[in-house]
């Protein structure tokens, strides 16, 4: 099967496709419209996602020198400002390295584009990158679970492949390291960091490559479902799959991912000035 040269692929849209192919082809290869919802209850669910989008912004506009009274006069959530009190402490140490906010990048491989949006990214110095992302969820996070996501191998390996881009003024980095942190705002106590050699980002790249590989050769039909059936509770295509009608409960839902752009369906020709 061809996805197209067009399909682009993003830590989402491969978490998905890992968690369950079945999912990855009914939403990214079929595009079905199914109107089950993912967790219970609805309205805490909707609400967390906005929450998690309206921090992602007052963090940008903060890191794009929007004066911090100004923020703060914006926010009336009391989780919000909270949250952005935390965020101010835990970065500072970080502002005096020039850095990126909210930055795009996108690589080519296997005949397809990778596509990822940094929260953060730095160069702390000669040998070392350091890649932030935040995650507004609201238990506490599993170190077990934050290592094996997709993310934590594909936004290194993308920053290794755009240093050029990223950091222009600066020598690439060729047997050096690239960090990845997760930073959670409910627990600031519990920051996550995994760090990659070159050797680790060839291996990266391997794994990336095979997996892609691997979703182009299947044909529809092929794409098997998930054997573990916890995920199913919070898949909106649960009851066409039948797998249950009953949406899990949010505070349950094993997710941590959070595609606050849309970058699984990204548009490329809206991007200006990137290098492929």
């Amino acid at each position: 099967m061809n996805l197209g040269k067009d399909f682009i692929f993003s830590a989402n849209n491969l978490q998905d496709y890992l968690d369950c192919p079945r999912r990855f082809e009914l939403k990214y290869i079929l595009k079905q419209n199914w109107p089950a919802i993912s967790s219970q209850p609805v309205q805490e669910m909707e609400f967390r996602v906005l929450q998690g989008n309206r921090f992602h912004q007052i963090v940008n506009q903060f890191l794009s020198n929007i004066p911090i009274d100004t923020l703060k006069h914006s926010i009336t959530d009391p989780d919000l400002s909270a949250w952005f009190t935390g965020f101010q402490e835990f970065i500072k140490p970080y502002l005096k390295y020039p850095y990126h906010s909210e930055f795009l990048l996108t690589m080519p491989l296997e005949g397809h584009r990778l596509i990822a949006v940094f929260d953060f990214i730095t160069q702390i110095s000669d040998s070392e990158i350091l890649i932030i992302d935040w995650k507004t969820t609201t238990r506490r996070p599993k170190k077990e679970i934050y290592l094996q996501t997709i993310q934590f191998l594909l936004y290194p390996l993308i920053a290794f492949e755009n240093q050029k881009i990223i950091f222009p003024k600066n020598d690439p980095l060729v047997d050096k390291m690239i960090s990845m942190t997760f930073w959670f705002p409910n627990f600031p106590e519990s920051t996550l960091t995994n760090t990659l050699s070159y050797a680790d980002q060839q291996s990266s790249r391997k794994v990336i490559s095979n997996l892609i590989s691997e979703i182009a050769k299947k044909e529809l039909g092929e794409f098997e479902k998930t054997a573990n059936e916890k995920h199913c509770a919070y898949c909106h295509f649960r009851s066409l799959c039948e797998r249950g009608i009953a949406a899990g409960h949010s505070d349950e839902d094993p997710s941590e991912y959070e595609d606050p752009y849309g970058i699984s369906n990204f548009d490329l020709d809206a991007i200006d000035g990137l290098e492929f």
